[in-house]
């Protein structure tokens, strides 16, 4: 009971700052022309019309034509959804579940389940953004069946909705963040990637039995810092060659560091400072190597003891 009760209490919190938004949004709004349009649409709705009833539920929900009331926009939504138009459904289900203010310890836990079975009704239609918040509410409940839903199926939900939609997949994401090989953790990966993660390319690489090094190559040019650094350092160890699509050598160095990767920092001031297959550059060759002691890296910490003079006396050409 104590544990229904705290679930409880945190699904109001996160409903009391999401009418914060709500309210922030359209207080000020005025009633305009969208009154018009409103009351044009009105008898529509009464006839039963559940696309006219949804139109008229958003726009007392946003409040941005006529003035916002939140129940004559559940009345609205309720009306369509019970005859299975699956975006009320989904209005409805989030509006329950963050019109709690004022709700007594009773009537919230009716919300929150009607709130629940209408999001899992749309969930089930394929309604992707439904099929999200529906998934986040259920999984992160500490209840083993929240308002009697199974996680299971939230899980499964979860899952078909993040093979093509991205908040979805985000968040499918971080709930297997520690299934290091895992082909569900693929799957989801390859989606990311498909919609050009450099993350998810950088993560791919890491598969044993992947295409490490074309993962490894396509993150680089998406600009990830690890895989920039890793890529530059195999071509300077003449382990593979740079490709016509690759950045260049010190293009993929200085994005490293410049993004704070202190192994890219070392690596760029030696090459700068040596001229190695790149311009020399003394000054800020030393430079580089002092920000990357600074971030703690001890091959710049022994780079530098080892020419105290210079290391001192340069003060021009920071990165």
């Amino acid at each position: 009971m104590m544990k229904k009760r705290a679930t409880q209490c945190r699904i109001v919190a996160a409903s009391v700052l999401l009418m914060q938004v709500f309210w922030a949004s359209g207080a000020c709004a005025q009633p305009s022309q969208g009154s018009v349009v409103y009351n044009a649409l009105l008898e529509k709705a009464k006839r039963g019309d559940p696309e006219i009833q949804t139109t008229l539920g958003l726009m007392r929900m946003q409040g941005d034509a006529v003035p916002r009331d939140l129940k004559i926009a559940r009345v609205w939504f309720g009306k369509a959804a019970l005859q299975n138009h699956v975006e009320a459904q989904y209005q409805l289900g989030q509006l329950l579940l963050l019109d709690v203010l004022g709700a007594t310890p009773g009537d919230l836990s009716h919300q929150l389940t009607e709130g629940l079975g209408w999001l899992r009704r749309a969930a089930r239609e394929q309604h992707k953004p439904a099929q999200f918040l529906y998934s986040q509410t259920v999984l992160e409940s500490q209840l083993e069946q929240p308002f009697g839903h199974s996680k299971i199926e939230a899980e499964q939900l979860l899952l078909l909705c993040a093979d093509s939609y991205l908040p979805c997949t985000e968040y499918a994401l971080k709930r297997h963040e520690d299934d290091h090989a895992s082909d569900t953790k693929r799957r989801l990966l390859y989606t990311m990637a498909n919609h050009e993660s450099a993350q998810a390319m950088f993560e791919l690489s890491q598969f044993p039995d992947e295409d490490s090094l074309y993962w490894l190559r396509r993150a680089a040019r998406a600009a990830h810092p690890q895989a920039s650094y890793t890529l530059a350092d195999l071509v300077l160890r003449n382990e593979v060659p740079l490709q016509p699509e690759d950045p260049a050598l010190l293009a993929m160095l200085n994005n490293a560091a410049g993004q704070g990767h202190d192994d890219a920092m070392h690596l760029l001031g030696v090459l700068l400072y040596e001229g190695t297959r790149i311009p020399v550059n003394k000054p800020l060759g030393i430079a580089w190597n002092k920000q990357a002691a600074q971030a703690g890296n001890r091959a710049a910490q022994a780079w530098l003891a080892t020419m105290p003079t210079q290391a001192e006396t340069t003060t021009e050409n920071t990165p």
